[in-house]
């Protein structure tokens, strides 16, 4: 399941969690291209998969796809939960489309600062309330853990990075439910496909 949602400027929210459903993938396509097409100028994705499983192939393709076609995209950051077979399947992901400024990352104030860099004070104060809420999650007994713990060191090295305009008001797309996808020329943008609210933890392998 997942929600594509941009409620503050350029910055667009995505989230996947378990499970994911058969007819996600063709979902994702159409979602994502509305999204995209909502917004007025460039934009910059912060893509949460701390909840998520590994993706079936066709889920790879559908995200490949549409990665790109993103022409007007600044930034994006890949914020992995503890699984590696994810976080390769990640990596291998960005490195197949070829965008300089795709980035994989284990700890929500990296993912912050990276994407902070580019964005205007509306938008880093929403961004900063996602990680927050991220951090929470991650946060522990072992707070001195390093940031690549539970990613393979290829993935460390060269997928899993550390960090060194105007806001538009995007049309709403809004779906209370599976297959029901209603679009709202006004408004914040939100889709969610699947019912149900995200988990709070991340997830390991499934």
């Amino acid at each position: 399941m997942y929600t594509i949602e941009s409620k503050v400027g350029r910055l667009v929210e995505v989230r996947f969690w378990t499970p994911i459903l058969g007819e996600e993938p063709g979902a994702w396509r159409r979602d994502h291209e509305r999204m995209i097409a909502a917004m007025l100028n460039t934009y910059v994705f912060f893509i949460d998969l701390a909840d998520a499983p590994v993706f079936p192939p066709d889920m790879i393709t559908a995200f490949k796809e549409t990665m790109r076609n993103e022409t007007r995209l600044l930034r994006m950051a890949f914020l992995l939960g503890s699984s590696p077979t994810l976080a390769l399947q990640m990596q291998r992901l960005v490195r197949d489309v070829q965008h300089p400024h795709r980035r994989i990352f284990r700890e929500p104030r990296e993912a912050e600062g990276y994407l902070s860099e580019i964005l205007t004070l509306s938008e880093r104060t929403r961004l900063h309330e996602l990680a927050a809420d991220r951090r929470s999650d991650f946060s522990g007994p072992s707070s001195q853990s390093p940031a690549s713990v539970g990613v393979p060191p290829s993935v460390a090295g060269s997928g899993l990075s550390n960090p060194s305009s105007n806001a538009g008001s995007p049309p709403s797309v809004r779906s209370p439910g599976p297959k029901s996808v209603r679009y709202t020329p006004s408004g914040p943008g939100s889709i969610r496909f699947g019912g149900g609210r995200p988990p709070s933890g991340g997830n390991g392998d499934t």
